[in-house]
């Protein structure tokens, strides 16, 4: 049995890959996720594929003020990194796209939550684009542990209960 590469991603990471990168080995990306998102793609003819993991929608401008910018934390950066990867590849309505995270995690009055927020933004992200998703497991108050296998494209997701936290 062949023994994948294993690329675990952090909050704010991103990572794709193209067929040629796992010639020496395969490779699978996983994660974790609460209130954050995880958006995959797929392109089975060209096996390749990718994740993010991002922690919000948007950087705030008074974060962009006070802090150097780490880029890939926001959705609209995460998710702009791949639409560029895949439309280098194929045409991006070709590729298959799935949503995971959004839970509510966190004990708040505040409407939306983080969690409901970053969802709403990876939908109107794939609508701007005509994309569609074509596998999404969103919002709750459950965990993830999310894996994407770029051999294949096979998705695991594992849930389990998360303590909520004080805001």
């Amino acid at each position: 049995m062949i023994q994948h590469k294993t690329i675990n991603l952090q909050p704010g990471d991103v990572y794709f890959s193209q067929l040629g990168d796992q010639v020496q080995q395969p490779i699978k990306i996983k994660t974790i996720l609460g209130s954050c998102v995880a958006v995959t793609i797929w392109h089975e003819n060209s096996r390749s594929g990718g994740m993010c993991h991002y922690l919000l929608a948007q950087e705030s401008e008074a974060a962009k003020t006070t802090k150097q910018l780490q880029k890939y934390r926001y959705g609209d950066e995460a998710l702009d990194y791949l639409l560029k990867k895949m439309s280098l590849i194929q045409p991006i309505n070709e590729f298959e796209l799935a949503l995971f995270g959004g839970s509510n995690m966190y004990i708040s009055s505040v409407s939306p939550s983080i969690g409901e927020s970053n969802i709403t933004f990876a939908q109107t992200w794939a609508k701007e684009n005509n994309l569609v998703f074509t596998q999404e497991d969103t919002l709750g108050s459950l965990g993830r542990s999310i894996s994407l296998d770029l051999t294949n494209g096979n998705i695991e997701v594992s849930k389990y209960p998360v303590e909520p936290k004080e805001l």
